[in-house]
């Protein structure tokens, strides 16, 4: 009877803990510049969550994935509502971590090469003609289509997994990152229950690929996807932002607090890897 209820206990507590875990990942995870996969690392989930969903073993998941799902209904209230009082403070700190995470996204691949420069060229034209499609993130107001929200929900949530990588860029390339953040806040199920789709499908049947072909093809796609953030980032700019001085000093703020998380993340994997290697380091035996 003891042994179950310790046992009873440790899964309560488990619980609990997954479904914190969870909320601070949701509450990060879709700001564009943030990297949820560098979160979930930190946390010490990766490799646990990347070998279940390889096996489809989902069930242990279920707290986290409540937990997730509070983190982003709380994000998108705070974001919805700080967005109508202060659209142009957010858009100032947005593109500020934007811009951040492409130190981020190159941060092993730093060098150049004429293959990796053609690379950054082509993500950047494609970023460009997305922002001529969808223009600034503040003047969007029409619905977005199904069609797009599913394919920018599953490459957002595939791609969140990934550590180092801003999954949450990726809604905002799109020109679809208002539409979700207003729908996290006001639940609009139409919205949601369609990104929701995308999402599971995206993460459970996308993110081992994307992880082997990034893994595999990281210089190149490192710097296609830092042109892709540099040349969307148009969309966060606003047409009329009033003082370009304060736009910039925001801008400023948000590169600051984006690289800042960086590098406290940077560190606290570093020390976590020195932790565990000298705990794998064998004590040497008495002679």
């Amino acid at each position: 009877m003891r042994a179950d209820s310790e046992k009873t206990k440790r899964i309560y507590i488990d619980s609990i803990t997954k479904f914190i875990k969870g909320a601070v990942v949701g509450l990060i995870i879709i700001l564009p510049g943030m990297s949820g996969g560098t979160m979930i690392l930190l946390l010490g989930l990766y490799e646990d969550l990347m070998r279940d969903m390889a096996k489809f073993k989902l069930t242990r998941w279920v707290t986290f994935a409540l937990g997730l799902a509070f983190g982003l209904i709380l994000s998108g209230w705070i974001f919805a509502w700080v967005f109508t009082q202060y659209a142009f403070v957010i858009l100032g700190v947005l593109l500020g971590c934007v811009l951040a995470s492409v130190r981020t996204v190159l941060e092993e691949n730093r060098k150049p090469s004429v293959g990796r420069i053609i690379a950054l060229v082509i993500g950047i034209a494609i970023g460009f003609v997305l922002s001529l499609k969808t223009g600034s993130v503040v003047d969007s107001t029409s619905e977005p289509g199904i069609p797009i929200l599913m394919i920018g929900a599953a490459l957002s949530s595939a791609l969140m997994v990934l550590p180092g990588v801003p999954g949450g860029s990726v809604l905002y390339m799109m020109g679809i990152f208002d539409d979700i953040m207003n729908a996290l806040a006001n639940l609009d199920w139409k919205i949601l229950i369609f990104y929701g789709i995308g999402a599971v499908l995206g993460m459970i049947g996308l993110s081992n690929l994307l992880n082997r072909m990034y893994m595999r093809h990281k210089p190149i796609l490192s710097w296609l996807f830092a042109g892709l953030i540099i040349g969307s980032a148009r969309m966060l700019i606003p047409s009329e932002p009033g003082s370009w001085i304060l736009f910039v000093a925001l801008v400023a703020v948000g590169f600051a607090t984006t690289w800042g998380y960086e590098r406290y993340s940077k560190a606290k994997l570093g020390k976590k890897a020195d932790a565990e290697a000298g705990e794998s380091i064998p004590e040497e035996t008495e002679t």
